[in-house]
């Protein structure tokens, strides 16, 4: 038997060091043999009690956390709008999980976890995916729901990846071969 795929989702605001606002949302799908290692690798780097989160870790936290995130195996994709308006961020995000969404089912992902957010606005994102199966862009197959990153480490992965990405994109630095090999990228207009 076939074990459905589960993907995990984070977003991220970039501003700095870009010509224009960058909305990322990302997504990191792990072999469902493999996810209670993930969960413990995952558990392992962080450095307080509290979630691990790229922005609150120092340089030396991210290199570290960056090298173990590198060794895990996943897929992860990023979907990158801009230039965004920050004061339309929701539509940015709603044109992020349309493609986001597609491409996870064309992964065979049947669970998409996205970090939680207030409830007005994880009503919004059940909204748009239902507007979203209603036009036939995601299939009824994938189920979306949020989750509580201090409860589910898993949501700490897209998270990481968000970091580093954001980094590269910000800085010019690389991404690491390990990660690029395991990464989709995908541009989209807000």
């Amino acid at each position: 038997m076939i074990c459905p795929l589960h993907a995990w989702g984070d977003e991220s605001i970039r501003s700095h060091g870009l010509d224009a606002p960058a909305y990322l949302l990302g997504a990191s799908v792990v072999d469902s043999d493999d996810v209670e290692a993930t969960r413990e690798v995952l558990e392992s780097l962080r450095p307080t009690n509290g979630k691990l989160h790229w922005h609150d870790l120092r340089r030396r936290e991210r290199r570290r956390v960056s090298e173990a995130v590198e060794a895990l195996e996943a897929l992860h994709l990023v979907v990158v709008a801009t230039p965004v308006d920050l004061r339309r961020e929701e539509r940015a995000r709603a044109v992020c999980l349309e493609r986001l969404g597609w491409e996870l089912a064309r992964h065979d992902v049947s669970l998409l976890t996205l970090e939680s957010r207030a409830s007005a606005l994880i009503a919004r994102d059940l909204r748009v995916v239902e507007a979203l199966r209603g036009r036939r862009v995601i299939p009824k197959t994938l189920r979306v729901e949020h989750g509580d990153p201090r409860n589910e480490p898993m949501l700490w992965l897209p998270d990481q990846l968000l970091g580093m990405f954001g980094e590269a994109m910000t800085t010019g630095k690389p991404l690491s071969d390990s990660i690029i090999d395991g990464l989709e990228t995908f541009e989209v207009r807000p």
